[in-house]
């Protein structure tokens, strides 16, 4: 199955990663709907990152399951609407008990080496780097100029690079356009 994993130039924002998860699948439809579809969308995500990013157990089980959707409610609360406290107490858990870090390691030939220690399997650990995202957003003032995507068909939130950009990809801007030349060419006739 196809998934919707957006990725801005290259760049996945974890934190909206996962908030778009809720209309990632085909038919925008939730990606976290059950265990079978969020695990499949949950590879989609491993495959979209660097090697290695979020380690080995990659499973979804139901536990794992209700963290995401947790997770992703409080994410969205806090980026788009008015974070309460819960919705802070949850990402600012995650942050603290789940975020990797990075280390200084010794290869085998005796160089050093940056690595990132994981805390926890893979979707614990992925969380923590989506809370750790989260407040990123709102310390850098990202939370302000996070938008939906201007094609009115697709309610994909992204964090434009630029200010003039307004579509999550270039392949929602060319519908736009299509629709809008469509559209022009209907009332011409």
């Amino acid at each position: 199955m196809p998934f919707r994993v957006a990725t801005e130039g290259g760049e996945a924002r974890p934190s909206l990663v996962l908030v778009n998860s809720a209309v990632a699948a085909p038919d925008d439809a939730d990606a976290l709907a059950d265990v079978d579809t969020a695990a499949a969308w949950f590879d989609a995500v491993a495959s979209a990152l660097p090697p290695g990013e979020l380690g080995d157990d990659l499973g979804v089980d139901a536990e794992s399951l209700d963290a995401l959707r947790q997770v992703r409610g409080a994410v969205r609360q806090i980026l788009l609407d008015r974070p309460r406290a819960s919705s802070l107490a949850v990402v600012n858990r995650y942050d603290t008990e789940s975020a990797p870090s990075w280390g200084l390691d010794l290869d085998g030939r005796g160089e050093l080496q940056v690595r990132r220690r994981l805390w926890g399997p893979g979707v614990e650990s992925w969380l923590g780097t989506v809370a750790a995202d989260c407040i990123d957003l709102v310390r850098s003032g990202g939370r302000d100029r996070i938008t939906t995507c201007a094609t009115p068909t697709c309610q994909v939130v992204l964090v434009p690079e630029h200010h003039r950009r307004r579509y999550c990809s270039p392949a929602c801007a060319h519908r736009t356009r299509q629709s809008r030349y469509q559209q022009g060419r209907a009332t011409r006739s």
